[in-house]
């Protein structure tokens, strides 16, 4: 039986960075992806505050767009002689106000897939009398006024805050400098959250920014909000729990021992749901040996009861062998303080010796987290399961904000599939519940346990010209289009390398282990900027990039595809037929580029020798949404030189002096009583015998091509190079990938210039 409703997405309007963003949910697990500060946590703070019962919002909740308008009615009320509310004022100004106002509010969108079954659940927000299922919209409008009584009262209000200050220089900073800093103190001003309900004809936009929000009447009646709350139930769990002051809100105030994570969510599961309570007033001799009988008793009782709960969250992998293996509940009463007592929480090592036990703060800090959290889920269910009047809601959406800061990498993988297991009622009464999860996260263990369906990646959009910076919502299920081959191998691909593409400022696509190996090297030693920001390197083959073009499409990151050239003759086969081998550049015009993502991708250009001197609109290619792509490849060195086709012959031209007085410099070296530098054998004795072998450049260009196709030990040389250039060798990068990291580095200067 499937649940009678669920949550289909979310529209967010006007909240933070958020001008405009979608979020599909999915029925089970959804998990947000993003590079740092690009809004992960703000969309799951959003839905919180929207749907939870006290005021949550503050002045910086409202998006940065839409500062200048409200700062324009400000200066309006501002000008305000007397109280509006007492005065005959324009009513069709004010409304023009209130509406001016309402438009730059945050707002929240839920869609909820509905079965016929569920009409009672869904009655208050259907807008057609026919209905029979389908999609239910609900939007939550933040609202400082709701009338224009209320809003020429909050006019008033403001006006005569600033009175005081209001001929002063906005630069003395007096409060409130506008109606923005006036919010800052008086958030309570900001008013409450209103529902109201959506047309499902005119909604939801399917595809942002192309459709549009739906706009809500003048006449448009508020719904009371207690039948949302039947509807839908929403708990959070923020990141890096119990490291400041949550930690301490959550001690118990008595003995003297502080009591763990884990011991507290015990503690108020009890509390909530066994209702077990003490009594007693004095510290009387006579009252040891009745507490020592009760302790055993009560012990007893709160083992049975939380048994079941326990064994919940035992799913989640743990113990594991050299884990505590038991879970041992021992009350303490103390006579002197009956009423203020606490359970304590030990663990048993082993099942042998059923004396010893620990207490919980000297088990692992990584099994206290896991635990903890998951008894966390464990106590949402419940709850929702139990609520204190009317039956349980029909939705429950648990937030869980980047758990990876409590979970080892092991325990990352398989969260998303244990936690939805943990929050969905397991009893066939009910069935028709919908238990759905939002995970946030910098994990890529736990971003890649999921296939891309269930991904959402919060995307960073650069300030342009007049606007500020933003972000949006990319669903990632549709990435790949109708190509499930290509969507398999990127998810596989993915899962296999936990490469952290997702949670990136850019992307560099290498071609294999050798300039995976010497390119990072050769950022931090020369891009110092760059080696400060947060690159994806991807060791795919750069010839084999464009299977991923419609994933980096989609991420509009700054990426680079560092790939071969692939030189390849047109010839015939024994049979007859035609055939392309890979052959050493000697006349260009013969020859074509054999690179899939070169030929397929950008410049799409096959003549080998139109890539020669590339123009800067052959290696960028732009999406026109702000995505750009700079492709590298080898070019003649010099430019009327001989031509390179791999990294490894590149890096050789590149660096012929060097390689002809390495010799030199070793015995130079020696002589000078420094440390003697490594012996020159294997791949570079290799290398440096054919350069010395080779005095010309052409000659030596097709010696390396002869010699890297004879089965040479690249993954060797790119690790001796990687010495040489870490003890201090002025190798110099080869200029194919050092002008494409200088674009990188200034596209991502520019990005963090535009960014706040």
């Amino acid at each position: 039986m499937s649940p009678n409703v669920s949550l289909a997405c979310v529209e967010l309007n006007r909240f933070r960075r958020f001008s405009r963003a979608l979020v599909k949910i999915d029925k089970q697990t959804t998990v947000l992806v993003g590079a740092n500060n690009s809004g992960k946590t703000s969309a799951l703070v959003a839905i919180r505050n929207f749907l939870s019962a006290g005021q949550a919002f503050g002045a910086f909740d409202i998006s940065l767009d839409q500062w200048p308008a409200l700062r324009a009615l400000g200066e309006e009320w501002d000008k305000l002689t007397e109280d509006p509310a007492s005065a005959a004022d324009d009513v069709a100004k004010w409304e023009g106000q209130l509406a001016a106002l309402l438009t730059s509010m945050p707002t929240l969108d839920l869609w909820f897939d509905a079965k016929i079954g569920s009409y009672n659940l869904v009655a208050p927000f259907i807008t057609s009398l026919d209905w029979d299922g389908g999609l239910v919209g609900v939007r939550l409008r933040l609202e400082p006024a709701s009338s224009v009584e209320t809003l020429q009262r909050l006019a008033w209000r403001y006006r005569e805050a600033r009175q005081p200050v209001k001929e002063l220089s906005k630069e003395a900073q007096a409060w409130p400098v506008d109606l923005i800093d006036y919010w800052l103190r008086h958030a309570a001003d900001l008013g409450s959250v209103l529902v109201y309900k959506l047309n499902p004809t005119q909604g939801p936009p399917a595809d942002l920014p192309g459709g549009a929000s739906q706009t809500l009447t003048p006449q448009a009646a508020p719904i009371d909000r207690t039948k949302l709350s039947q509807l839908i139930k929403v708990d959070f769990v923020a990141a890096q729990r119990g490291l400041g002051t949550e930690e301490a809100d959550t001690r118990s105030a008595s003995g003297t021992h502080k009591v763990g994570l884990f011991s507290n969510q015990l503690l108020k599961y009890a509390r909530q749901h066994l209702n077990v309570a003490t009594t007693g007033q004095s510290n009387q001799p006579e009252l040891i040996e009745a507490i020592a009988k009760a302790q055993i008793e009560l012990d007893a009782r709160i083992k049975v009861a939380l048994t079941s709960s326990i064994e919940d969250v035992k799913k989640l992998g743990y113990p594991t062998l050299h884990d505590p293996q038991d879970i041992h509940f021992r009350t303490r009463i103390q006579t002197g303080d009956l009423l203020d007592h606490s359970t304590a929480v030990q663990y048993r090592l082993d099942g042998q010796n059923a004396e010893d036990y620990l207490p919980e703060y000297a088990i692992g800090l990584g099994y206290q987290n896991l635990q903890s959290l998951s008894y966390q889920l464990v106590s949402f269910r419940d709850e929702r399961l139990r609520p204190t009047k009317g039956s349980p809601a029909a939705v429950h959406l648990v937030l869980v904000e980047e758990p990876e800061a409590h979970l080892h990498v092991q325990v990352q993988r398989i969260f998303p599939r244990r936690a939805c297991e943990l929050i969905r009622p397991s009893a066939p009464e009910h069935a028709h519940l919908s238990s759905q999860l939002v995970i946030s996260t910098h994990s890529s263990h736990l971003a890649h346990a999921e296939d891309f369906d269930r991904l959402r990646y919060v995307r960073r959009i650069p300030a342009a010209a007049k606007t500020m910076p933003s972000s949006d919502v990319i669903d990632l299920a549709t990435a790949f289009g109708t190509d499930k081959e290509t969507k398999t191998f990127a998810e596989r691909y993915f899962r296999v390398q936990h490469t952290d593409l997702l949670f990136s400022d850019a992307a560099i696509f290498v071609e294999g282990s050798s300039e995976r190996m010497l390119v990072p090297l050769f950022i931090e030693r020369d891009f110092p900027e760059l080696d400060k920001r947060y690159i994806s390197f991807l060791d795919l083959g750069g010839r084999h990039a464009h299977r991923l073009r419609p994933l980096v499409e989609r991420l509009g990151i700054p990426t680079v595809v560092i790939t071969d050239i692939d030189p390849v003759e047109l010839g015939k086969d024994s049979k007859g037929d035609a055939v392309r081998r890979a052959a050493a550049i000697v006349d260009p015009k013969l020859l074509e580029c054999g690179n899939d993502t070169l030929n397929g991708w950008h410049p799409k250009k096959r003549e080998l020798n139109l890539l020669a001197e590339p123009a800067e609109t052959d290696q960028v290619w732009t999406d026109g949404n702000g995505g750009r792509v700079r492709f590298a490849w080898q070019a003649p060195i010099p430019k009327d030189g001989p031509w390179p086709a791999s990294f490894e012959d590149s890096l050789i031209l590149t660096n012929i002096d060097w390689f002809k007085s390495i010799d030199r410099n070793s015995r130079k070296k020696l002589l000078e009583g420094g440390l003697p530098p490594p012996k020159l054998i294997g791949s570079l004795r290799k290398v440096v015998d054919i350069v010395t072998a080779n005095p010309d450049n052409r000659d030596l260009c097709r010696a390396l091509h002869g010699m890297l196709r004879a089965k040479f030990p690249k993954a060797e040389f790119a690790a001796t190079m990687f010495e040489r250039i870490s003890l201090g060798d002025t190798v110099a990068c080869p200029a194919y990938i050092a002008d494409s990291l200088t674009w990188l580095d200034k596209e991502l200067a520019t990005s963090k210039k535009a960014s706040p």
